[in-house]
């Protein structure tokens, strides 16, 4: 069972009956495998481990590729909105129930197409900021080159998705990050990412020269450790004067044009804020019930409420 388990995860977790023939299985033995639940028979000829992917038996019982968002989403790439029906590429153009069918060279011994086809078909199927989520992640991710999807895509009717492409940029660090910008460029405002200041390190962007904007996701900002970082980060920002908002990354998923409001009323207050004023020293200072007086030696008395009884 261990050389069966290690060939169906090198092929996806599906296999066809000449596989598990050629290691040595009998049908006697396949049937049993079925029986006892460890495979699946997902179409004639077709076995599957209970685990594998739906929308990669469905192709292969169709004898055709996973492709675009669908094959994006199988290799680990970023897929804001997953398809709502498998994407395959076959030879023909028949059409497939249940399938968004792309027209295409499609290997019998690759059952997900690679991540660059899978970017490339992106852009030719998918809305703008799909596409661009896809294939900023690729880039970002190494597993994909710019200067690849340049080359691929250098005729003369591709202009709009070379425009896309131009908008690319390889030191995203979070498909939040990604939408975020995108948002904000296409409302006209000026992004920098990444940006490195003094003091504080890297921050996610910065708006129009002047503010800071950070995407906190659970993934990067959930340890005590990363939670104290954070905060030294923004203290840090605040002592040098610099304005910054923190945006939950699960609203950008949700909606990523909700960083609008958030960026243009940060961006009117900075214009209309008053100056700080000093400190004001306060004899006395009462709160929650707690009434501190303030001696002249530097000593506390007078101490009310709750904390009296542990004597403080």
């Amino acid at each position: 069972m261990d050389e069966i388990q290690r060939m169906l995860q090198r092929n996806w977790g599906i296999c066809r009956f000449s596989h598990l023939r050629r290691i040595g299985l009998d049908r006697f033995q396949i049937r049993e495998l079925v029986d006892h639940g460890l495979l699946m028979k997902t179409a004639r000829g077709t076995y599957a481990l209970p685990s594998a992917r739906p929308d990669i038996v469905k192709a292969a019982g169709q004898n055709v590729s996973l492709a675009c968002l669908s094959a994006a989403s199988a290799r680990g790439l970023w897929v804001w909105k997953p398809a709502a029906v498998p994407h395959v590429v076959r030879d023909s153009a028949k059409e497939i129930p249940g399938c968004v069918v792309h027209r295409g060279k499609r290997s019998a011994r690759q059952l997900v197409v690679s991540e660059f086809d899978a970017v490339c078909q992106a852009f030719r199927c998918a809305p703008a900021w799909q596409a661009l989520v896809v294939a900023e992640g690729a880039v970002a991710g190494g597993r994909v080159m710019l200067r690849d999807l340049e080359s691929h895509f250098s005729g003369s009717r591709d202009w709009r998705i070379r425009l896309l492409i131009g908008r690319i940029r390889a030191d995203s660090q979070s498909m939040p990050e990604t939408l975020a910008r995108l948002a904000l460029e296409d409302a006209g405002f000026q992004v920098n990412t990444q940006v490195q200041i003094a003091g504080v390190g890297r921050v996610d962007g910065v708006v129009n020269g002047g503010l800071v904007y950070e995407v906190d996701g659970r993934k990067f900002h959930s340890g005590p450790q990363e939670f104290e970082n954070d905060r030294r980060r923004w203290n840090s920002l605040i002592m040098q004067g610099i304005p910054v908002v923190r945006i939950p990354a699960r609203w950008i998923l949700q909606d990523p044009n909700s960083v609008l409001p958030i960026v243009s009323e940060a961006l009117s207050a900075m214009k209309s804020a008053p100056s700080v004023p000093a400190l004001v020293k306060a004899e006395r200072v009462g709160a929650r019930g707690v009434d501190v007086q303030h001696r002249g030696n530097n000593e506390w008395d007078n101490w009310e409420g709750e904390g009296a009884a542990i004597g403080w």
